[in-house]
């Protein structure tokens, strides 16, 4: 069933994917709560000066570019057919896109993910098919712990499941979104631009549209 907006979106992750998929929804009308349990592009901070695959124009979104040249009408986007390195990549677009009006607000870093339930008490049946059930996380941050709720869940932390500190799910009930390198058959072989095809196609599936593609309202991915 569609999930109408505004409701919830709670995004795992503050890299490349999930900003993006946080961004996809914010057009879309979605309330969105992003969690990164470190920086903004933690885990591309650490690789610091390695040069990536792609240039940049196949790491940076349409929506992304539409975003920071409407928060300032002088930014101008890095440059075309260089590759940056992962460094540069955090620094120059996704700290930018953070802050941002759209996700200002929306994103909370040095916050863990600790726990993903249904959001029903023990024994209670499922919602019905017509019915959006939710979830709840348990996160944390340096103040405190705290329970919180979200409709939709999208796990953008590339973390394998089979890490450890990748258990999140308590009831164990995989039905909540996964996207990006952790959800490819090939991780080696993932790129942004893979992600973004999966953030356009798994909101035509949240909104209930299978025509629905943003990107393509304002330049596709290219």
């Amino acid at each position: 069933m569609a999930v109408e907006t505004p409701a919830l979106i709670a995004v795992v992750g503050a890299g490349p994917i999930g900003l993006e998929a946080a961004l996809y929804g914010r057009y879309l009308g979605y309330d969105v709560m992003v969690y990164e349990r470190g920086r903004v592009g933690e885990n591309l901070w650490r690789q610091g000066d390695t040069r990536l695959a792609e240039p940049w124009r196949r790491l940076m979104s349409p929506l992304g570019l539409a975003a920071l040249a409407a928060q300032d009408p002088r930014w101008q986007p890095p440059g075309g057919d260089s590759l940056p390195t992962a460094a540069e990549l955090v620094a120059a677009y996704l700290v930018p896109l953070a802050q941002g009006d759209l996700l200002v607000d929306s994103v909370r870093t040095e916050t863990e993910v600790v726990t993903i339930e249904r959001d029903r008490e023990p024994g209670e049946p499922p919602a019905g098919a017509d019915e959006v059930e939710g979830f709840r996380l348990r996160v944390r941050d340096s103040a405190a712990e705290l329970m919180e709720r979200a409709d939709v869940v999208i796990d953008a932390s590339g973390v394998p499941s089979g890490q450890a500190d990748s258990h999140w799910f308590a009831t164990g009930e995989p039905d909540f979104y996964v996207l990006g390198e952790k959800s490819a058959a090939d991780p080696g072989r993932f790129s942004i631009r893979d992600g973004l095809a999966q953030i356009r196609d798994l909101f035509a599936i949240i909104g209930d549209r299978a025509t629905l593609d943003l990107y393509a309202s304002i330049g596709g991915l290219g």
